[in-house]
């Protein structure tokens, strides 16, 4: 591993940092492959309950078009494998089973957008800049964004972020609706904290199981959302942990949740 990525675990919040800032935080091979790995090895740890992305004064400026050109000119197959290698990158963060937050600060455009597109949410900073900006180096979109994006801000806008390929502000993102929040750069790490504490302190069972359902449901009709969610809470409310909310109920206190 070249060390352009870390794990920071703070309680019981995650933090996966980008350290190549001096570079933008390009998506190269070895960059990509870093998350990938890291999100494989940290997905199954039970003392994590959220994942926060980023927070640093730059999130990716996507695509490492100088390292990119090495796998391009080395045919086609090498050209899909890197894309390959991406995918992998983009679908580790989107099926990571702890819910997850972009912290965007500076700019988070081409691939990097679809970094923070692949998380649940995301916050950002004044400085935060999106970009579709695929179209203006005479590509297409990848890094899921073709499909994220229009269900974050519906089709038609996404055609015309695509199709333009235009730099967008913070604000912007907000209004759009590709973003939760906008707060000071200063500030951003804080609320981005205080976000994940939030959730972290909910029953990481039920949390888990909730996000299966939404990313399900999303990509099925509604009756087999439904059923899905039948089958789901069924299985959801024989943990302890619901039983406890039950009894805290009935008896006019907080539950104390232990996660099974």
């Amino acid at each position: 591993m070249s060390g352009k990525i870390a794990l920071e675990v703070q309680g019981s919040i995650g933090w996966l940092r980008f350290l190549d800032e001096p570079h933008l935080n390009p998506m190269n091979l070895s960059f990509v492959q870093e998350v990938t790995a890291t999100l494989s090895e940290t997905r199954g740890r039970d003392d994590i309950k959220v994942l926060l992305v980023g927070g640093g004064d730059c999130f990716s400026a996507g695509g490492d078009l100088i390292g990119m050109k090495e796998q391009v000119e080395g045919g086609t197959r090498s050209t899909y494998r890197f894309l390959q290698a991406v995918d992998d990158c983009i679908m580790a963060l989107y099926e990571f089973p702890k819910p997850t937050i972009a912290v965007v600060r500076g700019p988070a455009v081409g691939g990097g957008m679809g970094i923070a597109l692949a998380t649940d949410m995301i916050l950002a900073g004044r400085s935060a800049k999106f970009g579709q900006v695929f179209i203006n180096v005479a590509a297409a979109p990848d890094s899921g964004s073709s499909w994220l994006l229009p269900r974050r801000v519906g089709m038609m806008r996404a055609k015309e972020l695509i199709y333009t390929g235009r730099i967008f502000d913070a604000e912007e993102a907000l209004a759009l609706g590709l973003v939760l929040e906008v707060h000071e750069d200063d500030k951003l790490i804080a609320r981005a904290e205080e976000l994940a504490g939030t959730i972290a302190r909910k029953p990481a069972f039920a949390t888990g199981f909730a996000k299966q359902i939404l990313h399900r449901a999303e990509a099925s009709s509604f009756a087999d959302a439904i059923e899905l969610e039948g089958t789901t809470q069924s299985l959801i409310m024989q943990s302890s942990d619901f039983h406890e909310a039950l009894a805290a109920f009935s008896e006019k206190r907080k539950p104390v949740f232990l996660d099974n």
